[in-house]
């Protein structure tokens, strides 16, 4: 059977048992959360896990018609990767962080993020902006010498972020896992107007399509409610599946973690024959994101 009929695991294994072992292959998964309610600790422990399956570490929930990923790509926008590399660190055990950090690659885009806002270049990549320098200095070096050329050619217009970050998926996408976090900090960069807004949800569409020919799995994670009500709309009416993350009320002074599966296409999570509308979840540092209870709708079989 070809990939793109196939599922790809997330790993968390306890997830991918109720959803005939993954979600379909060429997905794109929106992963709306309330802070601190579990939306980033999946995707990480979906990267860990990832991992720990190719290691032999543990079995995929199923082991028929699934496409592991080849590699995880975790695409940053405002946060430099040892950040983020330190927060796993302190979430998860040592052996799951050691998994964390053999399975993952990372992609920054801070520099072309933050190069239409007020934030100077040395507050993102000192690094970058000396290598740019020397590269100037070395082409006005040659220009002078008349070994260039006699009359400096215009300089090109640096790309925007969407547009390095289509010219990225396009090469790194195919067969692999990928995570842009956070959706919300690229949302946020095109939403001071109409018309930017418009190409950004463009770009989502055009994501949406291309994913299918891609046969990976690329999962956007979100913030709830940092962005007007009606542009989240539009962002999950532009995916394949939302799943939604919540903290909900388990008595008088406690809470608790749940998931939804707000609406995906093709794929309702089933228990014994019927559909699940909530997962209550638990997230530690010995097993990260796992399902503890789901919850039926009665009557739909």
């Amino acid at each position: 059977m070809e990939a793109r009929f196939k599922n790809v695991p997330s790993c968390v294994i306890s997830l991918d048992s109720l959803i005939g072992g993954g979600f379909p292959a060429g997905s794109l998964v929106l992963l709306r959360g309330q802070i601190g309610a579990g939306h980033e600790e999946f995707v990480m422990t979906s990267a860990i896990m990832s991992a720990a399956v190719k290691k032999g570490l543990i079995k995929p929930a199923v082991a028929e018609n699934i496409a592991l990923p080849n590699e995880v790509w975790w695409v940053t926008f405002t946060r430099p990767p040892e950040d983020m590399l330190r927060e796993v660190s302190m979430s998860f055990e040592h052996d799951l962080y050691q998994l964390f950090c053999e399975n993952t690659k990372f992609k920054d885009f801070s520099l072309e993020y933050f190069r239409a806002t007020p934030v100077p270049p040395e507050w993102v990549a000192e690094e970058e902006v000396q290598k740019r320098r020397e590269e100037k200095l070395a082409a006005l070096e040659e220009a002078f010498a008349g070994i260039h050329r006699a009359v400096a050619a215009p300089a090109l217009k640096p790309k925007t972020v969407l547009e390095s970050l289509v010219s990225f998926l396009t090469e790194h996408s195919p067969g692999n896992a990928v995570v842009l976090y956070t959706l919300s900090d690229l949302a946020r960069l095109y939403s001071d107007s109409e018309s930017k807004w418009y190409d950004f949800t463009v770009f989502l569409r055009g994501l949406q399509r291309a994913a299918k020919k891609w046969g990976g799995v690329i999962y956007a994670s979100m913030i709830a409610n940092l962005l007007e009500p009606r542009r989240e709309e539009e962002i999950s009416a532009c995916v394949d599946g939302v799943l939604e993350f919540e903290w909900e009320a388990a008595g008088p002074t406690k809470r608790r973690r749940v998931l939804y599966f707000r609406k995906f296409r093709g794929l309702l999570p089933r228990v014994d024959g019927a559909a699940v509308v909530k997962f209550e979840i638990s997230i530690s540092p010995t097993a990260g994101f796992e399902i503890t209870r789901a919850e039926l709708i009665e009557g739909l079989r």
